[in-house]
C-alpha cells in the first residue's frame, strides 16, 4: 500500500490491484462508476461526513493509477472542491466504512457446502437499504476480474473469481 503524505494528508489511499493485462474496458468503467456511487452513499449516510455533500460543489473521488508487478493498481482519494485539495477526514471515514461494510456484507453471504450448494438460503434480490444494494452491485463488479484485490489501512479483501478472502 502507498501512502504519500505531501499528496494525502494523513490519511491512506483506497488502492484496488488488478491484473493489468487484457482488463475489458466495460468491466474497468462500470467498478468505478458503482465504486463511486457506494462510497458518496456511505459518506452522506455518515454524521461526520454528510456535510461534505449538503451543498454543491461536492467533494470529486480522485484516481491515480500505476503499475506494481503484474497489477494495475487503482488509488483513490477525495478532493475538496476548488484548491482546497485532498480531504483526508473523508476519504478516512468512507474509505473505512466502506471496508467494514462490505466485509459484514460478504460474511452475510450464504456459504458453499462440500458439493457446492448453498448452506444457507440464498440472499434475496431485495436489500434492506440503498447501501446494501451498492455493496451488492460493487461484489459482482470486483468478480467480473480474473483477480481484484480491494484494499484500505492494513486490511484487504481479495476477490479472485466466486472465491473471496478477507485480510484485517
Amino acid at each position: 500500500m502507498s501512502t504519500d503524505g505531501d499528496v494525502h494528508g494523513d490519511a491512506a489511499p483506497l488502492e484496488i490491484n488488478l491484473d493489468r493485462h487484457n482488463l475489458p474496458v466495460s468491466s474497468l468503467s462500470s467498478l468505478l462508476r458503482v465504486l463511486q456511487a457506494v462510497l458518496r452513499e456511505l459518506a452522506r449516510s455518515n454524521d461526520s461526513t454528510r456535510a461534505f455533500f449538503a451543498d454543491p460543489p461536492h467533494p470529486v473521488l480522485r484516481l491515480s493509477a500505476g503499475v506494481s508487478d503484474e497489477d494495475l493498481v487503482l488509488s483513490f482519494m477525495f478532493d475538496l472542491p476548488g484548491e482546497a485539495g485532498p480531504s483526508s477526514e473523508l476519504s478516512r471515514t468512507a474509505f473505512g466504512r466502506l471496508m467494514t461494510s462490505l466485509t459484514d456484507f460478504i460474511k452475510d453471504l450464504p456459504q458453499k457446502g462440500l458439493w457446492g450448494q448453498s448452506v444457507a438460503s440464498p440472499r434475496p434480490q431485495r436489500y434492506d437499504s440503498e447501501i446494501g444494494r451498492r455493496l451488492g452491485e460493487l461484489r459482482v463488479e470486483l468478480r467480473r476480474f480474473p483477480r481484484a484485490r480491494l484494499r484500505y489501512d492494513h486490511r484487504s479483501i481479495l476477490f479472485e473469481g466466486a472465491r473471496m478472502e478477507i485480510e484485517q
